[in-house]
């Protein structure tokens, strides 16, 4: 069991700042308010002093820390390409969504981890509060993402047990899950969600579905009916709003009055890209020769 002296070396920092820097609490946090996808959501990035802290958890600490191979989100070297190429040409898909995820795992939840991860009961209090605010982990800050993965293991355990003894396909990508197979995984819905709840969380109703072969089935924004696409009307769109952009200027083509709309458009471009190379590329060509 490590204990708080052998974590302070581990991190390079030392133990009387660890210390210091906990003991500020929320203090140590800015709150900001930002729209991210639809939703304006409650952002806590930490300040200059725990920032450094929580970049060493996360490299020196968390990166190392091993994941089932089922596991595509917040992670290195994984992406939602990866999480819905498993997925790809299935007869039924069951897609559920953690509603509020970061929100609702307490501080209580991430000093488990951090006992269960081997360190000694003052030094997982210490990472604790070195890694949560206001009893949740901080969205926006560097190691909740890596947290919030091994804090759903135990979820991601049963339900791909649950797929294993069905026969059928399991794979999670941050706070969503996706279970896919024949038609008649369609019937474990009820107790996929039931899990879910069991295991102190609760799936968002409005991101909640089966989706069957005939009609489109969609993961993080990737079409799987047959090959990862991003979808023919999707494309065509974002075809045409660069094109637009290109020839008449942008000016006008923020038709849904994003705050930062050529970060936006880029963002869809690199989606695009990571989905589909060639076209990304091409589009992203038409995109740097935009005048702003």
């Amino acid at each position: 069991m490590t204990d708080e002296n052998t974590l302070a070396k581990s991190l390079g920092i030392p133990l009387a700042e660890l210390r210091a820097v906990a003991e500020t609490g929320n203090a140590a946090y800015r709150y900001e308010r930002r729209l991210i996808g639809k939703k304006i959501r409650l952002l806590r990035p930490p300040r200059e002093r725990l920032m450094k802290i929580q970049r060493a958890i996360k490299t020196r600490l968390l990166d190392s820390m091993p994941l089932p191979p089922y596991v595509h989100g917040w992670r290195k070297r994984r992406s939602p390409k990866t999480y819905a190429k498993v997925h790809i040409a299935q007869a039924a898909v069951i897609n559920a969504d953690i509603q509020d995820f970061f929100p609702t795992v307490p501080a209580g939840r991430v000093y488990g981890f951090w006992l269960r991860a081997g360190y000694q009961e003052k030094a997982a209090k210490l990472l604790t509060a070195l890694t949560t605010c206001d009893n949740q982990l901080p969205q926006g800050a560097p190691t909740s993402q890596s947290i919030g993965n091994h804090v759903l293991l135990p979820l991601h355990r049963r339900l791909r047990l649950l797929a294993r003894i069905h026969g059928l396909r399991y794979g999670a990508y941050g706070d969503e899950i996706a279970i896919s197979g024949r038609k008649r995984t369609r019937r474990l819905k009820g107790l996929a969600l039931r899990i879910i709840e069991q295991e102190g969380f609760r799936a968002n109703p409005k991101k909640t579905e089966v989706m069957l072969r005939n009609a489109r089935q969609k993961l993080t924004g990737i079409v799987v009916n047959r090959k990862p696409s991003i979808g023919r009307p999707q494309y065509r769109e974002l075809r045409a709003i660069v094109h637009n952009c290109l020839v008449r200027g942008p000016t006008g083509q923020n038709r849904t009055d994003h705050p930062n709309f050529k970060m936006y458009l880029r963002g869809k471009i690199a989606h695009l890209e990571q989905v589909i190379p060639r076209l990304g590329n091409r589009l992203l060509a038409e995109f740097e020769r935009i005048i702003w």
